[in-house]
């Protein structure tokens, strides 16, 4: 936890924030991402919402601390981490994401040179999951994630929970997630966090995030859903639960 050297000295201090739910197939190669990391002046929170696997016992091998709670969505489990967080710092990130070796050393650069409220990374799939898929899905997969890294970039700046790099300080005056939403609680956050302060966008900050979502629920399908729930979270309108959001 926040291991000190002369090199980092004026660097901020991190808190890595993982919402999980029956992770256990995913979460040690995320942790294992975060072990290898050339800056680890960070603590490590895991905030499990009942997982009926192994997910915890893989956590307490690697987390600092490890909270097991009941939440009502994810939004309500990374606020309930963000609470024992000590970091100036709160990197969110998804149980099924790995970070580049010098993604953390990235953001703890940017956060002590820029007065920012929140960091854009690059994101990208696994490349085990890109090799499962046929040509065609290949390529459009490519297209889409090309386009919304530009979109994020240049139009529209949001940041998705696969990894959200936040100042801890503006998260807590603007209260956090809404819990009450199922899905895109991130762009929501992202929203009211462009308000409050800066945004910057940092492509040498990389995050590869896991397919699972489509393969359970399909291309089409996947994509309809979270285009729905997104136009409901801008209309202000309930959301349905969806467990594959989880």
């Amino acid at each position: 936890m926040f291991a000190e050297t002369s090199l980092y000295h004026e660097m901020k201090d991190l808190s890595v924030i993982i919402p999980t739910l029956n992770e256990a197939e995913y979460i040690a190669a995320t942790l294992e991402s975060l072990t290898n990391q050339t800056y680890q002046s960070y603590e490590l929170i895991v905030k499990d919402g009942g997982s009926m696997d192994n997910t915890v016992d893989i956590a307490r091998q690697y987390a600092d601390i490890v909270i097991s709670n009941r939440d009502v969505s994810i939004g309500d489990a990374r606020n309930q981490g963000a609470k024992r967080a000590n970091g100036e710092v709160l990197v969110f990130i998804d149980a099924d994401t790995d970070l580049e070796e010098n993604a953390l050393r990235f953001i703890a650069e940017d956060f002590r040179k820029h007065d920012i409220a929140l960091l854009l990374p690059k994101y990208g799939p696994k490349q085990e999951d890109i090799r499962i898929l046929s040509r065609t899905k290949e390529e459009l997969n490519r297209f889409f994630i090309g386009f919304e890294n530009f979109w994020r970039m240049y139009v529209d700046k949001f940041c998705g929970g696969m990894c959200m790099p936040v100042d801890a300080s503006t998260f807590r005056r603007i209260g956090g997630f809404n819990k009450r939403l199922q899905c895109c609680e991130d762009i929501e956050l992202s929203y009211r966090l462009r308000k409050a302060g800066n945004v910057l966008s940092d492509y040498r900050v990389k995050a590869y995030f896991s397919f699972r979502r489509f393969s359970l629920s399909g291309y089409v399908e996947t994509l309809r859903n979270y285009g729905l729930n997104a136009l409901r979270m801008h209309l202000g309108l309930l959301q349905p639960e969806f467990e594959s959001f989880r």
